[in-house]
């Protein structure tokens, strides 16, 4: 099997993630002129657009014009892949920049998971309740009385290359992540993202959440991206930076 051009498959990996969480709420979403866009509203951290490719930059300035001309709600984004979009000539401004990260099939942690939790999937509408649960309470300085009652729909548990994470230790939910594989044509990747972790012992239970991912889909490159403190501890447990990206913002 040929090895995957990490940092397209990571772009296309969480394209894929996006479209699955924007469709199960019943969005209107396309993949067009090298980008993803959902025409509706977005859920909270979910962008409307978000660039596929470093080629096509016009064509898909274009679009994102047109998003703008057509009205969304303030505040949506758009996710420049490849940083390479000045969409401060349409209005928008910089929300925060990050970096993708990829670690290839095979590769071993530079860690052990001291955490005595266990993860396990979410199989039930009931347990992906109690998951969101745990997700909304992980960011409810962000959220606001405007977001939807549910982000992550029944749907998602029926797709075989999506799977939601969650650790517990002594029947409590201790920490959160998900697991989507996707092929961008150039070979098969897992995608991990959402990632909630206990603040108390961050590092311990990130080791878990990366072995669970791994063990959910083995034999795969693990692709994402992460900014500040959580992109150098990635790097610490042996992901490689692939390139930055950039999100932008409406007024």
């Amino acid at each position: 099997m040929p090895e995957p051009d990490l940092i397209s498959a990571a772009v296309f990996n969480n394209a894929v993630w996006c479209d699955a969480v924007c469709q199960a709420l019943g969005c209107d979403t396309d993949f067009v002129d090298d980008l993803w866009i959902n025409s509706g509203t977005s859920p909270p951290f979910y962008p409307n657009a978000i660039s596929l490719s470093r080629a096509g930059s016009d064509a898909q300035f274009r679009r994102v014009g047109q998003m703008v001309e057509a009205g969304l709600p303030a505040g949506w984004t758009h996710k420049d892949s490849f940083s390479v979009l000045d969409l401060a000539r349409l209005g928008l401004s910089v929300l925060f920049e990050a970096e993708w990260l990829g670690l290839k099939a095979g590769s071993s942690l530079a860690g052990a998971d001291r955490s005595g939790a266990t993860w396990e999937p979410v199989a039930s509408d009931a347990g992906l309740a109690a998951w969101e649960a745990a997700w909304r309470a992980a960011h409810s300085h962000a959220l606001s009385a405007q977001s939807p009652a549910r982000v992550f729909m029944p749907d998602l548990l029926d797709d075989p290359d999506i799977v939601l994470l969650a650790a517990h230790r002594q029947a409590e939910t201790v920490g959160l992540v998900v697991a989507n594989r996707s092929d961008d044509g150039s070979g098969p990747v897992v995608g991990l993202s959402n990632v909630v972790l206990p603040e108390d012992d961050r590092d311990a239970y990130r080791v878990g959440a990366v072995a669970a991912v791994m063990s959910t889909f083995p034999d795969l490159a693990v692709v994402g991206y992460e900014r500040g403190a959580e992109l150098d501890a990635m790097v610490e447990l042996g992901f490689e930076r692939l390139g930055p990206l950039r999100v932008w913002t409406t007024p």
